[in-house]
């Protein structure tokens, strides 16, 4: 069954029309066990992006889920304790380790993540499951709110726990489930303004949702009302960690030809080169950009990589993670340009754009 059958049974069977195009983000993110941002064009989409992520989870994927809301006075310590829910395992309880969620990493050689298991006992312990003495522990899915408008402090700590995969706090010791996703949700264009480049960096994909009825917002600013009533929640599984975990091996098997890895580097090259951006590229999204393309190939029932699908893992991955150049650090400045040429150049250009005209200039292999 192919990706878009499957979305329709999905839709049947749960009784929710929710976003394709936001489902397969995340599970994409999942597929690569990565995270994701969601940018909106307005706040007031804020609100029903928010409620349509958790529904996917809960409903579609059986997750847990919580929702944090940041503010620039938030601490630390409160930004972490919003992030646990309360466990319905008794302490010291254990559970059957899946056999799906055993070790990955000589499965999964481009990210090396892997469950920790107990290898006698084929169990997860209670730290795995994050579970401490006070019955706390990680959910499967996280939904940040105003992640932009939080302090250094709470940036570094969540950038620490999507680097460790663990959290410490005066409760204890809090291990992320294997099943682990973490969701900023933001105004588009607020991110690069206030994030640290390097917590943007450790988000695989960024994918803007747009309401189906959103042009009626631009006939009415500030007011908007969706066009589809969500569904309660139902905590259901209808896509299995199975599911995903077939999904990440036929992922590992995808054939990228040569032709298709010149594609990819000379896309790589002509960003870090472009005039507009500052600083380049990352490795680590160069990285993510091939697992991206890895993990499209099998949702769309194919097991090589096209031309097509390089695009798309471009514009996701890369994204939100440029930073345009001013016109005081554009490289023509060395040779001469004027700064008030410069400006009018610059201004112009944004993530997007720049991605447009690097996609249309590197030539497709035929």
């Amino acid at each position: 069954m192919d990706l878009l059958s499957k979305i329709t049974v999905l839709k049947e069977t749960s009784g929710f029309d929710f976003d394709a195009d936001l489902f397969v983000g995340l599970l994409a993110s999942l597929v690569g066990k990565q995270h994701a941002i969601v940018t909106v064009d307005g706040d007031m989409y804020l609100d029903f992006a928010e409620k349509m992520i958790l529904l996917i989870a809960s409903n579609i994927f059986g997750f847990t889920t919580t929702s944090v809301v940041c503010a620039p006075e938030t601490t630390s310590e409160e930004f972490a304790n919003s992030m646990l829910i309360a466990s319905e395992f008794a302490p010291g309880s254990f559970s059957p380790l899946p056999s799906q969620m055993h070790d990955n990493s000589a499965e999964y050689p481009w990210h090396g993540i892997r469950a920790d298991t107990d290898q006698q006992r084929g169990m997860l312990t209670q730290q795995q499951r994050g579970l401490s003495s006070r019955g706390q522990k990680f959910p499967n899915l996280v939904v940040i709110r105003n992640l932009d408008q939080s302090s250094n402090y709470v940036q570094a700590q969540l950038l620490e726990i999507l680097r460790t995969k663990k959290l410490v706090t005066s409760k204890g010791l809090f291990m992320t489930p294997p099943s682990f996703l973490v969701i900023p949700l933001l105004s588009k264009g607020n991110m690069r303004l206030h994030l640290f480049p390097y917590l943007l960096d450790h988000f695989f994909i960024s994918h803007n949702y747009e309401p189906l009825n959103a042009d009626e917002s631009s006939a009415k600013p500030g007011k908007w009302t969706p066009l589809i009533s969500l569904p309660p929640t139902t905590l259901q599984c209808l896509f299995s960690v199975k599911d995903i975990e077939s999904l990440s091996s036929m992922a590992n098997s995808v054939c990228i030809s040569a032709e298709m890895k010149r594609y990819m580097h000379d896309v790589m090259v002509f960003l870090r080169m472009h005039r507009a951006i500052r600083g380049g590229i990352s490795a680590r999204a160069s990285k993510d950009f091939e697992l991206l393309i890895r993990c499209l190939c099998p949702l769309h029932g194919i097991g090589f990589a096209t031309p097509s699908i390089v695009v798309i893992a471009a514009r996701k991955t890369y994204s939100h993670r440029i930073t345009l150049a001013t016109a005081q650090d554009e490289r023509s400045v060395l040779y001469g340009s004027e700064p008030e040429a410069l400006s009018k150049f610059i201004q112009h250009w944004t993530p997007d754009l720049v991605l447009d005209d690097v996609l249309d200039t590197v030539p497709a292999p035929m």
